[in-house]
């Protein structure tokens, strides 16, 4: 079965050291989803951003130089520096975005910053882990909603842990329905335990970009 639906567009927000290899998943699920998602990459200022690992990334657009109003889901990476006074303008954009229903995807660095900025005080989610969160984050009150887990789903709203980057990007594109429950199964298990019949069952079911 193909899945078909209309273009979703994820906005990946860049800042100074970024941590880019825990959310790789997420672009190699949108890179064989068929054109059924685009990713555009944003900073606070446009200029380039060097990642903790040295790679530099040019965003397409500024803060200041985009819309949301076509925004299906905005992602924020694990960095080093979210405690950066520029980056609080996306910290304002993600409670928005959340409040409109909009999918909004922390994973790391990026779930202390939300959770200083109060967002996680009354919501499922998790994080590296609870003490991380209470160290880092002196307006976290949310004891009671966090979960031991790689990542947790809350409605609209998806917390990941540094080592959670798979089950992070297979809750993104669930919640974007990018593909089938039985594509996104198959999928996951296939990265988690490189068994080759999970493979198979993601060709069968027709919606690999490239099984054309």
């Amino acid at each position: 079965m193909i899945i078909k639906t209309q273009m979703k567009t994820i906005y990946y927000y860049v800042l100074d050291k970024t941590a880019e290899w825990e959310t790789g998943y997420i672009f190699q699920a949108v890179g064989i989803s068929c054109g059924r998602a685009e990713i555009k990459t944003i900073s606070a200022d446009g200029k380039p951003v060097k990642t903790i690992s040295g790679v530099t990334i040019l965003p397409d657009a500024s803060i200041d130089e985009i819309s949301f109003e076509n925004c299906d889901a905005l992602v924020l990476p694990g960095a080093v520096s979210w405690a950066n006074p520029k980056d609080e303008k996306i910290l304002k954009e993600a409670v928005s975005l959340l409040n409109k229903g909009v999918l909004v995807c922390a994973i790391c660095g990026a779930t202390f910053a939300l959770a200083d900025f109060g967002v996680l005080n009354d919501r499922s989610h998790t994080s590296n882990s609870l003490e991380c969160l209470k160290m880092f984050s002196k307006n976290y009150s949310g004891e009671s909603f966090y979960q031991n887990k790689k990542s947790v789903a809350d409605k609209n709203l998806i917390t990941a842990s540094s080592a959670g980057g798979l089950e992070f990007a297979r809750d993104i594109i669930s919640g974007l329905e990018l593909f089938s429950a039985e594509f996104i199964d198959a999928w996951y298990n296939y990265y988690l335990t490189g068994e080759a019949e999970y493979f198979v069952k993601m060709m069968e079911t027709g919606e690999l970009g490239f099984n054309k």
